[in-house]
């Protein structure tokens, strides 16, 4: 894992969010972590091989210049390397929408403090400064739904009952959502 010079769009204590660009592709381990079977066992992700051609294209294709989609790297603010991406998904402005997902794919860094605060980071990006009215995601894991009800407010809607096919059986996603008047953590301590 190589250190490179971010561009830091959203500054934390323990992470800032930071754009990524081509070159993070070749500096990183990002493309990495969707071959890693165990970091990806509760996502709809290692169902094919990724390469670093592939995330190369993705970055292309989805995440440079889009305006329905705000992916960011997460860095270890100690470190100064990326651990993960947070992402604002569909990204509806007439509805005011958005679907969030994130992902610390660096091993050494897969704790609850650097997952929250980039959560928190990207939340208060979306209803402060996008004007967004509602965030909404879904897991195939409950623990992860449990996290985020229970420290970042969200409130469950429902499941879809055996909607994804993952490790051999099809299971579960738990929905979730979060209204901006809901979210306690808006305001920058």
């Amino acid at each position: 894992m190589q250190q490179h010079a971010f561009d830091i769009f959203l500054k934390g204590e323990v992470v800032d969010l930071a754009v990524l660009t081509s070159d993070i592709v070749d500096s990183s381990n990002w493309y990495r972590w969707f071959n890693d079977a165990s970091n990806l066992e509760n996502m709809q992700k290692h169902y094919f091989p990724n390469t670093k051609s592939m995330q190369h294209k993705l970055y292309r294709d989805e995440i440079e210049g889009s305006v329905k989609k705000l992916q960011l790297g997460i860095v270890s603010k100690k470190d100064n390397v990326l651990i993960g991406t947070i992402s604002l998904n569909n990204i509806d402005y007439i509805s005011r929408k958005c679907e969030i997902s994130g992902f610390i794919g660096e091993k050494k860094y897969q704790s609850m403090k650097p997952f929250l605060e980039a959560n928190k980071l990207i939340i208060r990006h979306a209803f402060n400064e996008l004007n967004l009215h509602r965030i909404y995601g879904g897991s195939l894991s409950q623990d992860v739904i449990n996290i985020y009800c229970r420290l970042l407010g969200f409130k469950s809607e429902g499941v879809l009952e055996q909607d994804v096919f993952k490790g051999g059986e099809y299971r579960d996603v738990f929905n979730i959502g979060l209204l901006k008047h809901n979210c306690t953590f808006l305001v920058e301590n």
